[in-house]
């Protein structure tokens, strides 16, 4: 009941009540105190009636509380609904689109009338597998809830990453009523994710495969050929006179070469072999699917045939040499560090003898090597 300032309850309301006894149909709302001391929302009915000798006021009230919550309620639904931040979907139990929210159109691309009417499935990227989508309705049948990262399409074709969650919906008895979607863009978190993860493992100036990485895919290939029972090769590859470039024609010129080399030698492996970055000027392979320790032979010779082969670099005609070690699992090593370590020794007796070439790992020349080393050092000594 509507009341002006400076006019009383009982004021407002004989206001009220002459204009019912005038003939007019008044409906109004009041909040009054109950007996038990709740404030009770009630709507107040005022009209004129006759019994034939005089005009008599009728009024009513009905308790209209539970109304004006429910009320409340579903406007702060509709409101969610409609200016939420998350594409929200409704689905009827047997997978029909009944309505979406205009952040799912800004989300997806998709209009309202795009939607309805289809099954969720038209979004999908194809991205996950049949038992994907069956582990996740197994867990909305069982527990009524799925939660987790999905890869959908938008209307354009672009593949978007979202953080889904679905919930049953059912009635007083229990009854299914409908599937709600909730979700959120997570797209450019998971590509700045995506990139921090290239940065850990990749080596920025030629994109290839960082130590970090080199070493996860050689452990995994080692325990792969140890149940094939079947040998590998690590080449370290290091190139010739390349510090004279740098010095000569400046670091860009440098950076250009190795982008360059690492390209070609790239360029002679097969898909399942790897060719990381370590640093510098020097690079290594891990080989693999080879029967014998002898099949790497061909594929070491192309690499340093790949390696000096000239590019035109800024204006101009570069070419570099490496020299190149080899080391075979399981002979020559049975873990990472043996196998990269022995590599590294056989590169360094091809680069003392000549560079340009290629030499095995051989623990009796490193060994011999090492001997002669030794008695030059103790000579030096003697004659201090």
């Amino acid at each position: 009941m509507k009341q002006h300032e400076g006019q009383s309850a009982k004021d407002a309301f004989d206001a009220l009540a002459s204009a019912a006894m005038a003939g007019q149909h008044i409906i109004t709302r009041q909040l009054i105190v109950a007996a038990d001391g709740q404030s009770v929302t009630t709507e107040m009915r005022l009209d004129s009636i006759s019994d034939g000798k005089r005009k008599l006021l009728r009024s009513s009230f009905i308790d209209i509380t539970d109304r004006d919550l429910a009320e409340a309620v579903s406007k702060r639904a509709e409101s969610v609904f409609r200016f939420a931040n998350e594409g929200i979907i409704v689905v009827t139990p047997d997978g029909t689109i009944v309505d979406v929210n205009a952040a799912f159109t800004d989300i997806t691309g998709y209009s309202r009338e795009d939607a309805i009417g289809k099954n969720p499935r038209f979004l999908q990227s194809g991205r996950h597998s049949p038992e994907f989508y069956e582990n996740m309705w197994a867990s909305i049948k069982e527990t009524g809830r799925w939660s987790g990262e999905v890869w959908n399409n938008r209307k354009n074709g672009e593949m978007m990453a979202e953080m889904l969650g679905i919930s049953a919906v059912t009635d007083d008895r229990g009854r299914l009523i409908n599937y709600i979607g909730v979700f959120s863009d997570i797209t450019a978190a998971k590509q700045h994710e995506a990139q921090l993860e290239h940065v850990a493992h990749y080596d920025t100036l030629t994109n290839l495969p960082n130590r970090k990485l080199l070493v996860d895919r050689l452990s995994l290939a080692i325990e792969q050929n140890r149940r094939n029972d079947c040998p590998l090769a690590v080449a370290f590859l290091d190139l010739d006179g390349f510090k004279d470039i740098n010095d000569t024609f400046g670091h860009h010129i440098g950076d250009e070469v190795l982008i360059s080399a690492a390209q070609r030698m790239k360029a002679m492996l097969r898909s399942g072999d790897t060719l990381a970055r370590i640093g510098g000027d020097e690079f290594v392979a891990i080989i693999m699917g080879q029967n014998k320790a002898e099949s790497y032979e061909p594929v070491v010779t192309r690499l340093l045939k790949a390696a000096r082969e000239s590019a035109e670099i800024s204006g101009r005609i570069i070419q570099v040499t490496a020299s190149v070690g080899v080391a075979i699992f399981p002979k020559d090593g049975t873990d990472t560090d043996q196998l990269i370590r022995h590599a590294d020794q056989a590169m360094y007796e091809a680069k003392r003898v000549g560079k340009n070439r290629y030499f095995f790992y051989d623990p009796t020349r490193d060994a011999m090597h090492e001997f002669r080393s030794a008695l030059v050092e103790a000579a030096g000594k003697s004659l201090e």
